[in-house]
């Protein structure tokens, strides 16, 4: 009924515009990233006998764009791999995939987005399109909305299948994307003095059971995560509060009452030097709860918070609780130099040889960017943890692990536009 609704009142611009139009922009873009990492310690603590890993991933993609006001189009395919990964007479193409592939009318206001497509929100910490990860994420899904100067609306379907199927219900295995169904509502208020408030309203909807053990047992369950940031931005300051609460059934059949909060700014000292700060709680699992009390943040891009060693991602048995500050400087020309301090503890105790416990560490991040061209950009970076006793069996790690943890990375990001048209 809505896309029926949008479309009535988009057709007779639509038929006006056939008319009137006489043409519209075509472009080609290109996106090379390769990226050298090296891994000695990240995502979990190392034991003291494990040995530094070190590889390149790389991605690229190629986008087809056309705009004429009306209607918009993109197409962009993408392959990924690790160099050396693929035989040099590589039949698979295993992960050559569609990264985007949609059409938008818009008109007053107005549009209806359909296809594969990328939901970024806010800050990216529940619908991201996580340009970190090579892959990045994608929905295939029907996107409908209204946008003005102080308003932003969008109501999002989804409605996944695994393949074809005659007479065979509409059991999902979820091959693909992680849910079966899902229905969005996000609001947006934004004005020129500064101030922002945001709504996220996400309905997920999973198959449970197995319907070729038992038919009968196979069900759809659903989960509801809310929440909403308000934020205010001066000319030299700015701050952002976050809050989110997560209900329902997960894709586990298991029933759920999650929430976590955070809270961030950032000041501009001068021109060259600008401070950051912000604290995250994410409460973790209580023993005594029947229900998962861990939130799940869903389709988020994770290297953006809690540190860039990726630690931790909201969904930590003993919960996490992050601290953090940190200082960028603009060092020279168009070279910025970032350095980040993480003090990280859990929410819940944790024993330790008959010790309780929260403080799990602290974690340094250097980071610099420069960019090369507009559209070419050289970035790297180096991080530390500090690991507390705490930390390998808050991470599910056990022997004997090194207090020192350790990443780097070295990435080149080439993303020209080397075709642009009118017609």
């Amino acid at each position: 009924m809505s896309f029926l609704l949008l479309a009535g009142l988009i057709f007779p611009a639509y038929v006006k515009a056939q008319k009137e139009e006489k043409g519209g922009e075509f472009s080609v873009d290109v996106n090379l990233r390769p990226r050298f990492e090296y891994r000695h310690g990240y995502a979990y603590p190392r034991l003291e006998t494990d040995e530094a890993s070190a590889f390149i991933s790389n991605r690229a993609r190629m986008g087809l764009n056309f705009d004429n006001g009306f209607l918009s189009a993109r197409l962009a395919a993408q392959d990924i791999s690790v160099w050396g990964q693929k035989s040099q007479k590589d039949n698979d193409g295993g992960r050559f995939t569609m990264h985007e592939a949609w059409a938008q009318l818009t008109h007053n206001g107005l549009f209806a987005k359909i296809g594969r497509q990328s939901l970024s929100y806010d800050d990216g910490r529940i619908l991201s399109e996580s340009s970190w990860t090579p892959t990045s994420i994608w929905h295939d899904a029907l996107k409908l909305g209204y946008e003005n100067k102080l308003h932003t609306l969008h109501l999002i379907f989804a409605y996944n299948q695994s393949r074809e199927m005659t007479n065979a219900g509409t059991f999902y295995e979820p091959v693909g994307q992680p849910y079966q169904n899902m229905q969005t509502l996000r609001y947006q208020y934004h004005n020129p003095q500064g101030f922002t408030a945001s709504a996220l309203i996400i309905n997920l909807g999973f198959e449970t059971g197995d319907p070729e053990v038992d038919p009968l047992v196979s069900e759809k369950v659903y989960m509801q995560t809310m929440g909403t940031n308000i934020g205010y931005k001066k000319e030299s300051w700015n701050i952002m509060g976050t809050a989110y609460y997560q209900t329902g059934t997960n894709s586990n059949d298991q029933k759920v009452d999650a929430y976590m909060l955070a809270l961030r700014g950032g000041y501009t000292l001068s021109p060259r030097f600008s401070l950051y700060g912000g604290t995250e709680f994410h409460p973790g699992q209580d023993a005594d709860s029947e229900k998962v009390t861990r939130m799940d943040l869903l389709y988020r891009s994770n290297h953006s918070f809690m540190g860039s060693m990726d630690y931790f991602k909201g969904y930590d048995y003993y919960g996490v609780w992050d601290k953090y500050i940190g200082l960028k400087w603009k060092a020279w020309k168009k070279l910025v130099l970032d350095m980040g301090y993480h003090h990280f503890s859990s929410a819940n105790p944790i024993d330790v040889e008959g010790r309780e416990m929260k403080t799990l560490g602290s974690e340094i991040d250097f980071s610099f960017t420069y960019p090369i061209r507009k559209y070419v950009v050289l970035q790297g970076g180096y991080s530390f943890m500090l690991a507390t006793d705490a930390m390998p069996i808050a991470k599910g790690r056990a022997g004997d692990v090194d207090a020192w943890q350790e990443w780097a990375f070295v990435s080149l990001t080439i993303n020209p536009t080397i075709f642009k048209g009118c017609f």
